[in-house]
């Protein structure tokens, strides 16, 4: 079974993808422990959210 190496990239950049949108909707959800040193979310951070 052959690869061509663009079918091998764009799986790399697909998970790559997938794996940032769950890392943007995991930081959209939760909130710091420490309030005072949470930084303010960009906005387009909120069409993230779950709730």
């Amino acid at each position: 079974m052959k690869f061509s190496c663009d079918s091998v990239k764009a799986k790399i950049m697909k998970t790559i993808v997938t794996k940032s949108v769950k890392a943007a909707e995991q930081n959209a959800n939760s909130a710091c422990l420490w309030l005072t040193n949470q930084p303010t979310p960009p906005k387009d951070l909120k069409k993230f959210r779950r709730f």
